[in-house]
């Protein structure tokens, strides 16, 4: 018997030790040390409780009793309770910990409602038969009690992941809800198994702290294999754009403005140009996107809801762990941050200022290039006078004396592809877009017949006060209205722009049915000439 109980205690503290192993892994590699370091107090109980549950039965004589194996017993059943409370606590945190956790009187509730179920079921464990050394421990009422709350705690698991299931379309986040789906049904299957044994009296070899073990593993390869957090730099197609934003390696800028834009077109011009770019935003992936022409860039939310790169507002320090990650290895990275004001309404514009200077110190000295996008109309005078003594403005390389109003990107055929404006409204007289478009290129036509060569091409001309430049490509007709003097480098941009729309577009606009849809993504390249 002395030989079996060493076994399986063996078993026990070796598969529990392997568990919070796992756990600390976890507590290493994820940002969200609320959740992780609830998984690693979950694993630790799971440990204690198994250093602690052969011992009693078997290290000590059933003929023994006393204080000592008295409060040992109560002790197990209390690490025991602990273990299961804190793992369903952990899968609540891990999925809903931001709805829930918003004020830290809920993870104080939280603790407080754990621990006074532990200690309830440890106080059952009652004085029963009287011997020699002192009563043993009736624990009839403790497993019974143990049972029916660890199985509550179970229900609140399971009702947990399959609400996740249910509503999160996220695939990453729907692999990893499936896994650990997985591991609870094997871990409360066994528990339910082995608590029915004990009640007809057997104490069975230690498969419960291996269902344990099995639950953690699932846990961690749900995490660590479907990583919640990607941030592998991605670089950009690379294109000859003029340089607008003279950014220098270093260096953290602030750009004020009443929605993101400079911040994020320094940023795509530092992408298209080599640099890799790190985007943290409020704002949906998919228009920033559209919107900056950075389809590759990776980016981080900062929103409520449950995804794949989605930073709850009430963790900033989150993402004090994962630029760095973003950052190491990299020659000059470029991060732009806007949800300053967002971020203040959770946790206050003093802890907000701390993550940037944390991050404008990680970012730039790296040799790195950080830029915040600020609403200074949203902060008081105060915070934003911080913010300007701790950034540089962000500045647009000078143009006196030039401004864009129009951009026209027109089909070789002579129909419009797009169009953008400096003005979000129509201007009142001002003609419709495709009557200009076709108007453009009925001009290029007839000056092109009129010349007695074809190679003769019309460039430009006057509209009134303003100017008409053109530049033509195979498939593709720019024309840029401005007013003022012409700058040196805008043919360049131009047509760079030319260089880079046909070769992203060109097999579609030979086959172009005349859908806008078909060359989304365009109008985001176009954005650019009206800086």
């Amino acid at each position: 018997m002395v030989e079996t109980y060493e076994l399986y205690s063996l078993l026990s503290i070796t598969t529990s030790s392997l568990a919070l192993s796992l756990a600390l892994l976890v507590f290493r590699r994820f940002p969200g040390k609320r959740a992780a370091g609830t998984f690693v107090i979950a694993m630790t109980c799971f440990l204690l409780a198994a250093l602690f549950g052969y011992e009693i039965k078997y290290g000590f004589s059933e003929q023994e009793g006393g204080n000592l194996v008295m409060w040992s017993t109560r002790f197990f059943y209390f690490v025991h309770m602990l273990a299961v409370g804190y793992t369903a606590a952990f899968v609540g945190i891990y999925f809903y910990g931001f709805q829930v956790f918003r004020r830290r009187s809920a993870g104080t509730l939280m603790n407080f409602a754990l621990g006074a179920a532990a200690v309830l079921v440890a106080s059952l464990v009652t004085e029963g038969r009287m011997t020699a050394d002192g009563p043993l421990p009736n624990t009839a009422n403790a497993r019974l009690a143990l049972a029916v709350i660890s199985t509550s705690y179970g229900v609140l698991m399971l009702g947990t992941i399959g609400r996740t299931l249910y509503r999160n379309r996220d695939p990453v986040i729907r692999r990893q809800a499936t896994l650990m789906l997985v591991g609870v049904l094997v871990h409360g299957g066994t528990a339910e198994t082995y608590a029915y044994l004990r009640y007809i009296g057997q104490f069975p070899p230690p498969f419960l702290t291996a269902s344990a073990l099995f639950m953690a593993a699932t846990f961690a390869i749900a995490i660590l294999r479907y990583s919640m957090f990607d941030v592998t730099p991605r670089p950009e197609e690379p294109v000859a754009y003029p340089r607008k934003f003279p950014l220098r390696p270093g260096r953290a800028y602030l750009a004020m403005e009443r929605r993101p834009d400079l911040a994020f077109r320094a940023l795509s011009e530092a992408v298209r140009r080599g640099d890799v770019g790190l985007v943290i935003s409020r704002l949906l992936p998919a228009a920033i996107r559209e919107d900056f022409d950075l389809p590759s860039t990776t980016i981080l939310s900062l929103s409520s809801a449950i995804g794949q790169n989605v930073v709850p507002p009430t963790h900033p320090e989150m993402l004090e762990r994962l630029v760095p990650e973003f950052v190491e290895g990299q020659k000059q990275p470029v991060v732009a941050l806007e949800g300053v004001e967002y971020l203040a309404t959770y946790t206050g514009f003093p802890r907000v200022l701390q993550t940037l200077n944390t991050l404008r110190d990680i970012v730039t000295r790296a040799g790195g290039v950080f830029i915040v996008s600020v609403d200074g109309g949203a902060l008081d005078e105060k915070d934003q006078a911080t913010l300007e003594r701790d950034f540089e403005v962000l500045r647009v390389a000078a143009t006196e004396g030039f401004t864009v109003e129009d951009v026209f990107v027109i089909h070789s055929s002579g129909l419009l592809l797009t169009h953008a404006g400096r003005s979000a409204q129509p201007r009142p007289g001002a003609p419709d877009q495709d009557v200009m478009a076709g108007m453009l290129t009925a001009i290029m036509n007839f000056a092109r017949v009129s010349f007695a060569e074809a190679s003769h091409e019309l460039k430009g001309f006057d509209l009134g006060d303003k100017k008409v430049l053109i530049e033509r490509g195979d498939k593709v007709i720019l024309a840029v209205v401005f007013v003022g003097r012409q700058p040196g480098s805008i043919g360049d941009e131009m047509q760079a722009f030319i260089s880079r729309a046909e070769r992203k577009f060109g097999l579609v606009l030979d086959r172009w049915s005349g859908s806008t849809d078909e060359v989304v993504g365009i109008r985001a390249m176009t954005a650019r000439l009206l800086i």
